[in-house]
């Protein structure tokens, strides 16, 4: 019975050394580089920003496909690309941060680039409503004079 215990207990010692050897993953045959993998997941936020503020669920869930499949042709990948590539440099975590920082200064730059012109345009409505104000002005005055 010792011996049984013995032995059962050098197995159980054994096996719980034992190191799996995690596998290589495996490159996909169209590896996306890094920077346009940045450019990809960049395109797919907007969309899904852009649905996120949708106020039309229906439409929401009909168009998403469509956008989609335009992201994914603008870049001239499929899905199955897109996906293989992902599973790819998730193997490689810091490669993947590297490309989510990526992402992230990209969606900034553009966010900084809209609140820009959305300046701009504030800039030209207020302007505008000076412009109009001193032209209804003007032609009060100019109505005045002629009474």
């Amino acid at each position: 019975m010792k011996k049984l215990i013995l032995f059962f207990t050098i197995v159980i010692a054994f096996n719980s050394c034992y190191n799996v050897n995690e596998s290589v993953p495996v490159t996909p045959e169209n590896l996306i580089s890094k920077a346009k993998l940045i450019d990809i997941l960049t395109d797919i936020q907007l969309v899904e920003a852009g649905f996120s503020i949708s106020e039309n669920r229906n439409s929401k869930y009909k168009l998403k496909p469509a956008y989609y499949d335009f992201v994914l042709s603008t870049h001239d990948i499929s899905l199955l690309q897109l996906k293989e590539n992902i599973n790819y440099y998730q193997a490689y975590p810091k490669t993947m941060e590297e490309i989510y920082d990526g992402v992230l200064a990209n969606l900034s730059k553009i966010q900084s680039q809209v609140l820009l012109e959305k300046e701009e345009i504030d800039r030209i409505k207020d302007s505008l409503s000076v412009a109009s104000d001193s032209l209804s002005l003007q032609k009060t005055v100019d109505s005045f004079i002629e009474e």
